[in-house]
This record gives structure tokens, C-alpha cells and sequence, in this order.
């Protein structure tokens, strides 16, 4: 939820949900485990079929070993916007929280971009665009119109001469 908090800076998070980091380490741990578990025989004792199964637990792996990392080390941001600054956190559970600053001098910009779905309605979000080439996203909207409000909160938040009132949105 969006707030303007006591010290008048707009806030935006971007969570990651524990429900989903957890299907993705329980899922990514699945398919390594039954796949190493299952197929284990074809490799020990050593035999002419080894090298093939081998290689398919190699696959298991690289498929599952990156699911269960995205689980435990997927970012939360959160967009912190007051005049004439910008500030993205990005805090990942076991690592260092990573932040960036912009200000009005930085070369950056923002913009509603469509996030297409391979099924279903697409999404939009607000892109900030740095002149590094890095970009960072918000949270995903259903409507385009919502995305633009998001835009318009946020541009209104970095134009303000002075900090927001609070309130909750």
C-alpha cells in the first residue's frame, strides 16, 4: 500500500510475498531432490549409461538449484520519493540492502510500460530508466490507468517544493 509517511516522503513498496519465496525454494528443492534421488542408480555404480544419467541430474540441477536461489534471494523494493529525489532499496533476505538515489540532476526517466503475459491480460508498471541503462520497476498494475496515478503520485512527490502532507492511499 502507498503511503506518505510522517516525514512527508512518498512510499511505494514492491514485496515479495513469504508464500512465494517459499514455493519456490520447496519447488526448486523438489526437483533436485527427486531427480538426484530417482536417478542416482544410473550413475553408481559406475557403467556405460552413467555419463547419460549424470548429465540428467546436471539438468535437474541447473534448473532447480536457480529456482530455489530466486526463492531465498528474490529483492523487495521499496521507492521512496520526496523533492527532487528518488530513492529505490532493494533488500534481499541474507544480503547486503542495496540502495540508489536520484535527484533532479541525474540524467533518468519514467514511463508506464506494458508488461506482456504469456497468458491472460497484460500488465502495467512504471519503469525507471537511469543513464547507466539500469531499470527499475514497480509493482504491476492491471489497468494502464492505474499505473499512470502511480506515475502521477510520483512525479508530483519529486516536483513538490516542499514535503508532502501524510496521509494513506
Amino acid at each position: 500500500m502507498d503511503t506518505i509517511g510522517e516525514d512527508g516522503l512518498f512510499r511505494h513498496p514492491v514485496p515479495v510475498p513469504f508464500a512465494l519465496r517459499l514455493f519456490l525454494v520447496l519447488a526448486g528443492l523438489f526437483v533436485v531432490t527427486v531427480a538426484t534421488w530417482e536417478l542416482h542408480p544410473g550413475v553408481w555404480p559406475p557403467n556405460i549409461t552413467s555419463p547419460f544419467f549424470f548429465f540428467l541430474i546436471l539438468g535437474a540441477w541447473s534448473v532447480g538449484g536457480p529456482v530455489a536461489w530466486a526463492g531465498l534471494n528474490g529483492a523487495a523494493g521499496l521507492w521512496i520519493v520526496g523533492p527532487g529525489r528518488i530513492t529505490i532499496e532493494r533488500k534481499r533476505p541474507f544480503l547486503k540492502l542495496r540502495r540508489d538515489t536520484f535527484g533532479e540532476n541525474d540524467d533518468m526517466h519514467l514511463e508506464v510500460v506494458e508488461v506482456e503475459a504469456m497468458e491472460g491480460d497484460s500488465t502495467w508498471a512504471v519503469i525507471l530508466s537511469a543513464a547507466d541503462g539500469r531499470r527499475f520497476e514497480t509493482r504491476e498494475f492491471r489497468t494502464r490507468a492505474a499505473a499512470e496515478r502511480l506515475l502521477k503520485r510520483i512525479e508530483t512527490a519529486f516536483a513538490a517544493t516542499e514535503p508532502l502532507k501524510p496521509r494513506r492511499d
